[in-house]
């Protein structure tokens, strides 16, 4: 069987075999069209990555059914060593971790996921009255939620306005990160929904963006969030208490907030490379220039999520240039 490395046309196989294959809560960036996707003939389901360095950068694993995972795997290693190159994979959940690690890779937690089950969430309890609190101030300012789609028109217009608001917002950023995070698509990508948030004059002032989830825990997971810097406080609270009412009257089980990095707890796996352990736990201290870990993870824990899951790194061989590597390649440096 003869491995190939190809760019599949993503809106017509790789979305339409994802709840198939896709078995992670960020499984929707390796659909990206800017992503190679590794497949082998006749085996249903692919890798996703980015040659980046002297690394092949995968996102997630192998998607693909457990039984096929180990074939795909191993091509994909006689092709990264045809050209060469290392493998660094990001975002690793916990049930592959083993597979990779029976193949010499290093295992390292990267990170944590999290979610929450929409059967069971509710805004009520004492936990949760600052939330309740910033949602209420936000809808007195005369704010209100809107669906592209629905309430609101999915134009081009509409997307030069979510553009817009995005250039502005990354202006305070410096930069927009890549690879581990999503895009805004346009008016033709109707898998991806956006909660827009409209002032009282009718004015866009922020959104949210969200995919969908396959797998053992399917649903939506929580991707971009943009606003003014004009925007008031509980605006984005608000914006996505909306989507929650929306999705859980849909039956949508699980809306998950989608990964945060260096943000890891217990022990290391057996095979994890201390140097790069520590290397993580320092930039989870001071490496806010690289991504606001803490900030990030506060937002998430606000909405008391029962799904909290460990993500690793895995490499072979694991190094710190893995590690350079990869924040390079996803704009972190």
């Amino acid at each position: 069987m003869t491995n190939v490395a190809v760019r599949l046309p993503v809106e017509d196989t790789l979305i339409a075999n994802a709840s198939r294959w896709v078995d992670h809560p960020s499984g929707f960036f390796a659909l990206s069209s800017r992503n190679e996707h590794f497949s082998l003939p006749g085996v249903g389901g692919f890798v996703s990555y980015r040659e980046w360095g002297k690394h092949l950068a995968v996102f997630g694993g192998v998607h693909a059914a457990p039984a096929d995972r180990e074939v795909i795997l191993d091509a994909f290693i006689a092709h990264a060593e045809s050209r060469r190159r290392r493998i660094v994979v990001v975002q690793l959940c916990a049930s592959q971790t083993e597979l990779f690690a029976r193949r010499g890779f290093a295992i390292n937690q990267f990170g944590t996921s999290y979610g929450i089950d929409l059967r069971r969430f509710t805004l009520r309890g004492t936990a949760k009255m600052q939330l309740r609190n910033k949602i209420s101030r936000a809808r007195k300012l005369g704010l209100r939620i809107a669906e592209i789609g629905r309430e609101y028109p999915r134009s081009e217009d509409t997307f030069a306005r979510l553009r817009d608001i995005s250039t502005r917002w990354l202006r305070g950023k410096g930069k927009e990160l890549d690879f581990m995070i999503g895009e805004i698509g346009g008016p033709e990508d109707t898998v991806r929904r956006i909660f827009v948030i409209v002032d009282g004059r009718g004015d866009l002032i922020g959104f949210i963006t969200y995919v969908p989830v396959w797998g053992l825990r399917p649903g939506y997971l929580h991707d971009l969030t943009r606003r003014l810097p004009t925007a008031p406080a509980g605006a984005m609270e608000l914006c996505n208490a909306f989507a929650i009412e929306r999705l859980a009257a849909e039956g949508v089980a699980h809306l998950h907030f989608g990964f945060t990095p260096f943000i890891t707890t217990g022990a290391e796996p057996s095979s994890a490379n201390r140097l790069v352990a520590w290397t993580i736990r320092q930039l989870r201290k001071y490496g806010g220039f690289v991504y606001p870990a803490e900030s990030q993870a506060q937002y998430k824990l606000k909405w008391r999520p029962d799904l909290i899951e460990p993500e690793y790194l895995a490499a072979r061989p694991m190094s710190v240039r893995a590690v350079i590597d990869l924040l390079t390649l996803t704009r972190s440096l």
